[in-house]
């Protein structure tokens, strides 16, 4: 399978240099931040299922992680390098609306990225089996909360999202699958939908 994508390259906010792959120019784009045990190809087949309903995305790579490295903040401050991503996505001249997705570790991260961005500049949320997350309630973007019924961080998921502040929805899938496993699962068409129901707002946070 031929994939269409453009090579990128931009800085983090503490000056570090991020690498990523860069699908379509359609005017709504999903920055996606991957877990701990995986990396931005792991993202790909979403990105192409994605372009095919005309949704861009951004798949990075966090510092550490293939050639990307940390500037002068922590080697596992990994929210500068979604900041940056927010950043580069700004620049680019077809982007109208962004969406963070983030897995497990890149979810807690789009979280804490988002605590300082207004709804105007980022449309949503998306965090796949997140990592616990101190001060959720600062963030005013909208969240869509997403997890498996029987995976470990589920009870966390639902603590964050009670928390939670901006509007807000939560979805388990069955199973214990984790974070970008559960592409991997018979849920797999379902969180594809989901995904794209979020970013095209055919299913707002309440």
């Amino acid at each position: 399978m031929t994939l269409n994508f453009k090579d990128v390259n931009f800085e983090a906010a503490d000056g570090g240099s991020i690498y990523g792959s860069l699908f379509g120019s359609y005017p709504d784009i999903v920055i996606l931040a991957h877990g701990r045990v995986f990396n931005k190809e792991s993202y790909y087949d979403l990105c192409e299922v994605l372009l095919k309903n005309k949704i861009s995305s951004l798949a990075f790579d966090f510092r550490g992680y293939g050639n990307s490295k940390h500037g002068r903040g922590d080697s596992q401050a990994y929210g500068e390098d979604v900041i940056g991503a927010i950043n580069f996505a700004k620049r680019q001249d077809f982007v109208k609306n962004i969406t963070l997705l983030g897995s497990s570790m890149g979810g807690a991260a789009v979280l804490n990225a988002s605590k300082l961005f207004k709804p105007s500049e980022i449309k949503s949320v998306i965090a796949l089996s997140p990592v616990n997350v101190e001060g959720i309630n600062f963030v005013d973007v909208p969240i869509h909360y997403l997890g498996s019924e029987g995976e470990q961080f589920a009870e966390g998921i639902k603590k964050m999202y009670a928390q939670t502040k901006s509007p807000k929805t939560i979805h388990f899938f069955k199973g214990n699958a984790h974070a970008q496993n559960i592409f991997a699962t018979e849920s797999k068409d379902e969180i594809i939908s989901l995904i794209v129901s979020y970013i095209k707002e055919e299913k707002k946070a309440e």
